[in-house]
């Protein structure tokens, strides 16, 4: 994908124990935060195939040029018509996005968004900063990975970190 970009994305049918089998069956890795997600009782299954439509942008285009927490960017996503999308879309965004672009860093960046990160925007699921916030994809060393984060709500994301929001959908109150 690439800024600005839409796609449609298809999601649900399948138990979580399909899911993971189709995941493990396109390599991709899941880091222990995104495997917590999928088990936990915030990844509604649905029993039944929707569509939605994602686009991809950055914090800047949301119309906040210095990065902004993810108050911020949940609001300029809603001025724009933008919803979090639901948590168990992730795993099948991650499934019909393979071909992500692999960003080499050789510096870590310990507490920041990893280079080449794309954040899929989903409900805060808990109050708890320990527990993991959501989802991004990324590409290591040639591997697809789905992997989960952790922030704090005052966390300042930059203005050229990458986003997908469902168009439409839900939306924080």
């Amino acid at each position: 994908m690439n800024t600005e970009a839409t796609s449609v994305v298809t999601y649900g049918g399948l138990s979580k124990e399909e899911l993971l089998n189709e995941l493990k069956r396109a390599d991709i890795q899941l880091n222990e935060f995104a495997a917590i997600l999928l088990e936990s009782p915030h990844c509604s299954i649905t029993p039944t195939k929707h569509s939605l439509t994602i686009k991809e942008v950055t914090v800047e285009s949301l119309g906040l040029p210095r990065g902004g927490t993810l108050s911020e960017i949940s609001e300029g996503a809603r001025r724009k018509g933008l919803g979090a999308c639901p948590l168990e879309a992730a795993f099948y965004i991650r499934l019909s996005c393979p071909d992500l672009e692999e960003i080499k860093v050789s510096v870590k960046t310990p507490n920041q968004n990893p280079p080449g990160a794309l954040v899929i925007y989903t409900e805060s699921l808990e109050q708890d900063d320990t527990f993991p916030r959501g989802l991004y994809l990324r590409k290591i060393e040639e591997k697809s990975w789905l992997r989960g984060y952790r922030c704090s709500e005052d966390y300042l994301w930059a203005p050229s970190d990458r986003f997908l929001f469902q168009i439409g959908g839900q939306f924080e109150v």
